[in-house]
């Protein structure tokens, strides 16, 4: 009997992992919806009033935001690359904020 025991154990953590999974993707898509509504905001004919710059700014907060917490959840759920959502999260955010940046010279 014990082992029946330590079995649905096992069972139950692989459902949360799975769980956490599916978290840690509907977070990174959420923040790719966050960093379409910044392009969106950043190919608008008002994209230089003030009111689209700070939706803008506060859009792509979010975007990288979620995106570093959905990437830090798959890090912790596979247990390796602990460190590397840090960097993968960063460069997110520098290269949404380049393309946005670009959008608004052109």
């Amino acid at each position: 009997m014990p082992d029946r025991g330590r079995s649905l154990l096992h069972v139950r953590a692989a459902q949360l992992r799975v769980r956490a999974r599916r978290a840690a993707i509907w977070r990174i898509i959420l923040g790719m919806v966050f960093l379409v509504g910044a392009l969106a905001y950043a190919r608008a004919p008002d994209r230089h009033s003030r009111g689209s710059l700070l939706w803008m700014t506060a859009l792509l907060i979010m975007s990288t935001a979620y995106v570093a917490l959905g990437s830090r959840t798959l890090a912790r759920v596979r247990r390796r690359g602990q460190r590397l959502w840090v960097a993968a999260a960063a460069l997110w955010g520098v290269l949404a904020t380049v393309v946005v940046g670009f959008l608004l010279r052109g």
